[in-house]
């Protein structure tokens, strides 16, 4: 069985986070809004300024998944102070969601949507909030099966590109 952990980003964490990061523009560079040609150019200060708690939103949680000590997955839960989301609530949103590919299949980004559902409702929020490109359909399987549903129009993925995404909520209850 392997060892699997879920854990936030320290500051110290930097290192860990610029590679992972980089990792997953580089191997799935149609899921996000940035790309690695772009995020490769930050200097180390950028990185390491993300992961600064003073610096970064006040509610944000970096979270790694880690296999057998070594990390393989990221995910970003983030409250802004106002949300554009229906029912005028605020919301927790979930960003950079990546898992490693030699690392799919164990669960790990369940366990990282629970963390950030987890903390969301902790913070009193009641919606989790998320993009995915809809030609992702294990992003979407996923997503659908934790039991964020698709609302509002699809949007282009960023300047340039022919890919939509899709927000997807999910309501949290009590």
């Amino acid at each position: 069985m392997a060892n699997v952990q879920i854990r936030v980003l320290l500051m110290s964490d930097w290192g860990i986070y610029r590679r992972l990061r980089l990792l997953a523009l580089q191997d799935s560079p149609d899921s996000f809004g940035s790309t690695y040609e772009r995020e490769a150019e930050f200097i180390d200060e950028e990185w390491i300024s993300r992961l600064n708690a003073s610096n970064r939103a006040k509610h944000a949680l970096p979270l790694i998944a880690e296999l057998d000590g070594v990390a393989v997955g990221l995910a970003w839960g983030q409250i802004h102070s106002s949300s554009s989301i229906p029912m005028n609530t605020d919301a927790a949103h979930v960003y950079q969601m990546w898992m490693s590919p030699r690392a799919r299949g164990y669960g790990l980004s369940k366990l990282l949507l629970n963390s950030i559902i987890d903390w969301a409702k902790k913070s009193n929020r009641k919606v989790v909030c998320l993009e995915v490109t809809i030609a992702n359909e294990a992003a979407v399987n996923l997503y659908k099966s934790i039991g964020f549903v698709a609302v509002g129009e699809t949007q282009t993925l960023r300047e340039g590109s022919a890919l939509l995404t899709q927000t997807m909520i999910l309501e949290l209850c009590g």
